[in-house]
Parts: structure tokens; C-alpha cells; sequence
């Protein structure tokens, strides 16, 4: 529910930003993209898991499920493009069990599909997609119920499907198809069993498209529409530049396995995914120089747990970062650029009980940024969308004299980026 209103608060805040879409011949730029936001459910079969019992594995099967989902997203390149973002929000059970549950969820997802014909209205449009997120499987069996929530990130899922939309309504139907399904799941702190997770789900989905961009003076409809399809954010600049400030919900992933808890609690992730937190950011751009510098703050926060161990990560980090934009495609602009973080990292284990925690002398962290804005006005909107990766390939900290690889990327999801110098 939090995902829910946070993303929600987002949308309504963004609503009269947002470019829109009717797929004229003369593909001009607030035709460029259209928003939406869809609600619906995924339906993945039942499969095989794996208990302990007086010493000996044993198998049983896991119900099918519904698991329902938010998506924010729009349809660019003048309908034959569509990239999102989806948002778990509940799973449900098909079948009940009172010995035996799990939790199959995926992470917040960012894809993309491709459209041969255009979408349009009162027609059904074919589409093909990939997207990326990460996987959270635990299996819960009475009475402890204390075991392992395993995690994949970064996988890659494959999808296909059918649009149709009516104005503004439209319905989706698809399927996904989960390439890395298998699991060496711990059924005990020495006992792991083989799992396959469900390998396809099947989707049904509603969704309500917004067309926000001409409710403007129609001067500045037509300046917009004047702009070059590619053209650097600077054009028709008038001010050397102007201070934002940024918010918008992130969540980081560890790229590299542990070799800490493969050693230490090889029934423990080994891989790490944070809980969400709020990317706060304040810089300045320089508009005629197509590049901003920023200063962002992050506290992203780690934990997993199972068979009476609680580990615990903290970060406290500030970014100092210089980004150069690429170029501005009819209102989307990729910037790549350079960060150095100042981190402070806490470390915690409850072991049965017994606690073992460190905190780590302040360090500084190199690191690569890569992102993009959403600007149909480019230097002339007071606020916009962006969206940012932070690669930091070099963090590290040993804890025992073993080392504990915390490569992270930080996915800051949708920022909501205000000049207040351009009201």
C-alpha cells in the first residue's frame, strides 16, 4: 500500500507535465508520448516445494496464485513504444493450506515493448517486451516458519501479448515467460532442495491514458511543436541556468554475491536488495551547457533473515555528481555522468541471540551515473521527470577477515525534479 500512494502522489503531482499523444501524421513533439496508469493481476501456476521432515526431504505442492500489480507508463515513439514501470502490490492464494505457504513476488520492474503497428484507438495491437526486475521466493511451513527468503535480480523476462483501447480505457492481455526459475532453496541451515518456480504467468490488465500536454496557452503548444525531432536540451535556452531540487522513491541491488555469507550463512542471501527509500537531490543545471551538477542523499537499508539469523546493512550516503546530456529525442534526454559518494555503513547480525555489529570509518566511493529526463519544454519547465542509475562497482568491507563484496546499483525510479527559478 505505501508503493501504492507513493507512486499515486507522483502521478497526480505529474498529471498537467505530462506529454500526450495522438499519433498524427506530422509526428509532431507533444505527440510524441502518451501516460498511463493500469491496474491488474498476474496468474502463475502451482508447483513442487520441498520440506523437512524427520530428517528426510519431502515434497508437496505449492497452490497457484494472483498476484496483483500497479503500472505507470506511457506509449512513445508515437504508439510504437511503450516503457513502464510495475509495482507489486498483493499475492493471493488460489487453494488454501494451513501447513504450507510461500511468497513468490517481483520487485518493482522496469520494461519495455515494442508495437509493429501503432496503438490507436478501436484497434487490437500485438506487442513483444523484456523487462528486468528482481524475484523474491520463501516458503513458510508450520510450525516454525522461520526459513530463508531467497532473491534473483536482474532477471530478464520475456513477454507477448495484445492491446485494445477505446479513448481513453484500454485492456491488456499477456503472457511472461521467466527464464531463470530454478532455486537450490534451504529446506535447513545444511539441507538445500532443488525449486522450480512457475516458468510463465498469464496477465490481464485495464488501463486509463491521460492527455495533459496542450491544456496549455496555445503559443506555447506551437513553440513546443516547433522544437527539432533531435536537438541539444539548450536550444532556444534564454538562462544560463537554475537550481532544482529533486525527491523520488529508489531501491538498490548488490551486483555482486557475498563471499562473507557464502562462507559464514550459506543459507542467506548472498545477494542483497534494499528496502525503498527517497532519493533527495539539489543541484543546479547549466542550461547552455547541457550538463547539471547535483548533490543527492540516499539511506537505503538491507536485511535478510531465516533459521534464527537477522542481518542488518545500513548506508548513509551523499553523491556529489556531474552529468552531461546526450542530446533531447522530441523530449527525452539521456545524460551520463560521473559521482563520488561519502558513505557511513553500519553493519548488524543477530546470531540465535548473540549480536555482532560494526560501524565502518566514513569512505569515499567512485562511481558512474546514467539516467533521463522527461522535459516536452526543455530549459522552460518549471518541473519535470527524471529517472537515475548509480553504479558504485568498488564498495567492499571485511567483517571477520572475509570480505563482503556491496557493489551496488541505485534505481532511483521517478524523481520529481522542481525549478523554482522557471515558475
Amino acid at each position: 500500500m505505501k508503493r501504492f500512494l507513493i507512486l499515486g502522489a507522483i502521478f497526480l503531482l505529474m498529471t498537467d507535465n505530462l506529454v500526450a499523444q495522438n499519433h498524427s501524421p506530422t509526428k509532431q513533439r507533444l505527440d510524441f508520448a502518451k501516460t498511463y496508469f493500469e491496474y491488474g493481476a498476474s496468474y502463475m501456476p502451482s508447483f513442487d516445494g520441498w520440506s523437512l521432515l524427520n530428517g528426510e526431504s519431502n515434497p508437496f505442492t505449492h497452490a497457484s496464485s494472483l498476484n496483483q500489480y500497479l503500472t505507470w507508463g506511457g506509449f512513445h515513439f508515437w504508439g510504437h513504444a511503450e516503457f513502464y514501470v510495475t509495482i507489486p502490490l498483493k499475492q493471493g492464494s488460489l487453494s488454501k493450506n494451513e501447513e504450507t505457504q510461500f511468497e513468490l513476488l517481483h520487485s518493482v520492474a522496469t520494461g519495455g515493448r515494442f508495437y509493429p503497428w501503432a496503438v490507436t484507438s478501436s484497434k487490437i495491437r500485438p506487442y513483444v517486451g523484456v523487462n528486468w526486475g528482481g524475484l523474491d521466493f520463501q516458503q513458510k511451513i508450520k510450525p516454525e516458519a522461520n526459513s530463508t527468503k531467497l532473491s534473483k535480480d536482474f532477471m530478464l523476462n520475456y513477454e507477448l501479448g495484445f492491446i485494445y483501447n477505446y479513448k481513453s480505457l484500454g485492456f491488456r492481455i499477456g503472457a511472461n515467460y521467466f527464464k531463470d526459475n530454478k532455486w537450490l532453496y534451504p529446506i535447513s541451515k545444511s539441507v538445500k532442495a532443488p525449486i522450480s518456480t512457475p516458468s510463465y504467468s498469464v496477465q490481464l490488465g485495464i488501463l486509463c491514458a491521460f492527455d495533459a500536454s496542450k491544456n496549455g496557452k496555445s503559443s506555447q503548444t506551437e513553440e513546443w511543436n516547433s522544437f527539432p525531432r533531435s536537438s541539444p536540451l539548450s536550444y532556444n535556452a534564454n538562462q544560463f541556468g537554475n537550481f532544482f531540487l529533486g525527491v523520488g522513491p529508489s531501491s538498490s541491488y548488490s551486483l555482486a554475491k557475498s563471499t562473507y555469507n557464502q562462507l559464514q550463512f550459506p543459507f542467506l542471501k548472498d545477494k542483497l536488495l534494499s528496502k525503498n527509500y527517497f532519493d533527495i537531490s539539489l543541484g543546479y543545471q547549466f542550461n547552455k551547457a547541457n550538463l547539471f551538477a547535483a548533490v543527492s542523499y540516499r539511506n537505503p537499508k538491507y536485511e535478510t533473515s531465516g533459521f534464527g539469523v537477522i542481518q542488518n546493512i545500513e548506508k548513509k550516503s551523499l553523491a556529489l555528481e556531474l552529468n552531461k546530456y546526450l542530446t533531447d529525442y522530441s523530449g527525452f534526454a539521456p545524460y551520463v555522468g560521473l559521482n563520488l559518494a561519502f558513505d557511513n555503513l553500519k553493519y548488524k547480525a543477530d546470531v540465535d541471540g548473540k549480536i555482532n555489529a560494526f560501524n565502518f570509518p566514513n569512505r569515499f566511493e567512485p562511481g558512474f551515473t546514467f539516467g533521463w529526463d522527461i522535459v516536452p519544454g526543455k530549459t522552460s519547465e518549471a518541473i519535470i521527470l527524471r529517472t537515475n542509475l548509480r553504479w558504485f562497482p568498488f564498495s567492499d568491507f571485511d567483517i571477520d577477515g572475509k570480505k563482503f563484496n556491496f557493489s551496488q546499483l541505485e534505481y532511483n525510479l521517478i524523481q520529481v525534479v522542481f525549478y523554482p527559478g522557471r515558475l
